[in-house]
């Protein structure tokens, strides 16, 4: 977030209006108005938005390839999705700049079909013969338009130039389905790809390794206690994390995310060998599915781990990590999150894990919270919009900003004309006068505000936060001790009460805010709110408007406000919803 956060706060002082003729330039120039409102509009959507982040992938990188002779048929890559499904999107994942800066395809069809011919085939996209643009290392975003299908292939025509040959390469293709990649450990086929053990193969495009990194986003967890991580002394140490699910359920795929050490630059830490355990449907012991090793022993974990479990039945599952990740002169053990999905659901959200460490037994809570070293994790299709979103609006911020300086000038210069002509008529200096007094008192009641909602911010919300904090740390204490469970409940419903105190009390402060009154505000507002209030189910907000930086008077502001919040609670506590679309206009 700290992206969004300098780059609204430099644009905020290049659109800052600082003298007398900038203001009597816009007074007459209400192009210019519209303009710096629509920046300051556009850079207060980066401050919600999830951040572009690159990380350079050591292993898994991606597919490329080529058409290394004419007589040869175009190069193409077939996914197969397993069965039908109405396709919500398609996102092509650039490689990073380290690994294949430039190859990104310029001529290239996109298909859907329901037969592995395709000879019922659906044209998605085709760039026919105009270069496709520059991506700039984003995602790349193709509506699915609700089109059923089972296999997506893409083919290039026309790659980049690179020694006798026209090479390309994808990081990622991912299908979203329901808001779900279920492109995620499907197979894939390939025509003309060149393969690199380890590096580069046809799979990497459906292995969810993409050098964008974890897919998070909203809300910042305060709980800095929810860290696993472990020291190990000995190369025979191991660790184990295991889920009952309590009866027999359908097992899909396996998500595991590293765990972002800050004190040590960043460094990311997940096991580099795993094995992955089930207890069957009928079995009594325990049985391994799935082993991975880490093929570049001692180098950082920067996106998520994901295994296909196939679909087996089972009623829990065990993860073992047989080597820990060496950080400097340490070897240690370190998730942040587990994430186990049955049919596009993680059956695993808020349950428990039993964590095994040489002997140590407890039970944990934060490794299913959908925090990912501190960072809420949000839906990949969620996040990868996102994404595509933030490269939409920074592009047109770019474009509008030598925009802006010309008209700018321009307005200036004949404002200061205008003014020097008007300078000498004596009735602006009463008028002058009036005007400066009613600055005044503004400021003075913006400054009442301003404390007003400081001291709730600071005063208030310090307690509430310091009561949520005790409250969890004597729960985990009463877990840790088995302790009475009615005492654990209780304190888990100070805790909850406290939390949601806290957010309440940060909505007031925002009603208090002159400076986020427009329209556009209200609807930023109402993202973030349906953000952290509807994380648990598949949601769409739109908005229709073109009065974006529209003024709405106080009162306006919180009864819609207001009035919107609890409509989306009342669909939290009594709707049972799966999906929920939400449209504003």
């Amino acid at each position: 977030m700290l992206f969004g956060l300098l780059s609204c706060s430099s644009l905020k002082a290049d659109y800052a209006v600082a003298n007398p003729i900038g203001r009597v330039a816009r007074i007459f120039n209400p192009k210019l108005v519209k303009m710096e409102d629509r920046v300051a509009f556009l850079n207060r959507q980066l401050i919600s938005l999830a951040v572009h982040k690159e990380h350079s992938l050591k292993f898994g990188i991606g597919c490329r390839g080529a058409q290394l002779d004419p007589s040869d048929p175009l190069p193409s890559m077939t996914v197969d999705l397993g069965k039908e499904y109405p396709i919500e999107s398609l996102f092509l994942v650039p490689l990073h700049a380290d690994a294949g800066d430039g190859i990104f395809p310029k001529h290239f069809k996109i298909e859907f079909s329901v037969s592995p011919d395709f000879s019922d085939s659906r044209v998605l996209y085709n760039s026919g013969h105009s270069y496709f643009p520059d991506t700039g290392g984003k995602p790349v975003k193709f509506s699915g338009q609700g089109a059923v299908a089972r296999y997506v292939r893409i083919t290039v025509s026309k790659g980049q130039i690179r020694g006798k040959s026209e090479v390309f390469g994808l990081a990622e293709l991912v299908v979203i389905s329901g808001g779900f990649p279920v492109s995620f450990g499907c197979r894939v086929s390939s025509v003309g790809a060149l393969r690199v053990k380890d590096l580069w193969y046809p799979e990497a495009l459906t292995d969810g390794r993409m050098p964008l990194g974890i897919w998070q986003g909203g809300n910042l967890t305060n709980d800095s206690g929810s860290i696993e991580e472990f020291e190990a002394h000995s190369p025979e140490e191991t660790i184990a994390w295991s889920i009952d699910f309590e009866e027999a359920r359908k097992l899909d795929l396996l998500i595991l995310y590293p765990l972002v050490i800050h004190s040590t630059l960043e460094a990311s830490i997940m096991p580099e060998k795993i094995e992955v355990q089930v207890l069957a449907e009928g079995e009594s012991e325990f049985r391994t599915i799935s082993t991975w090793e880490y093929p570049f022993k001692g180098l950082s974990h920067h996106v998520p781990l994901i295994r296909d479990l196939g679909g087996v039945k089972a009623s829990a599952i065990r993860i073992i990590g047989l080597e820990a990740s060496v950080v400097g002169i340490k070897s240690i053990f370190g998730l942040s999150e587990i994430q186990v999905w049955s049919d596009q659901q993680n059956i695993s959200n808020g349950m428990q894990v039993e964590r095994d460490f040489s002997g140590n037994v407890a039970d944990v809570g934060y490794l299913t919270d959908s925090f990912a070293s501190q960072w809420q994790i949000i839906p990949v299709g969620a996040w990868l919009n996102q994404l595509h979103d933030r490269w939409r609006a920074e592009s047109e911020i770019e474009a509008l900003r030598p925009m802006h300086t010309q008209m700018a000038a321009e307005s200036e210069l004949n404002a200061t004309w205008g003014s020097a002509m008007m300078l000498g008529l004596t009735f602006l200096i009463p008028v002058f006068i009036v005007e400066r007094r009613r600055l005044i008192s503004r400021n003075q009641i913006d400054q009442l505000r301003k404390r007003i909602a400081s001291d709730l911010h600071d005063d208030i919300g310090s307690n509430l936060g310091s009561i949520s904090l005790i409250a969890r740390t004597a729960r985990k204490d009463l877990v840790r001790l088995h302790g009475p469970e009615e005492v654990g409940a209780d304190l888990g419903e100070v805790e909850s009460i406290a939390r949601e105190s806290s957010l309440a009390m940060r909505d007031i402060v925002w009603l208090l805010e002159r400076k986020q009154d427009s329209i556009g505000d209200l609807v930023h507002r109402m993202r973030e709110t349906a953000t952290r209030l509807l994380r648990e189910v598949d949601y769409s907000i739109e908005c229709d408007s073109e009065k974006a930086a529209a003024k709405l008077s106080l009162d306006a502001k919180r009864h819609l406000f207001l009035f919107y919040k609890e409509a989306v609670h009342n669909i939290i506590k009594h709707s049972g919803a799966t999906s929920v679309s939400i449209r504003l206009w």
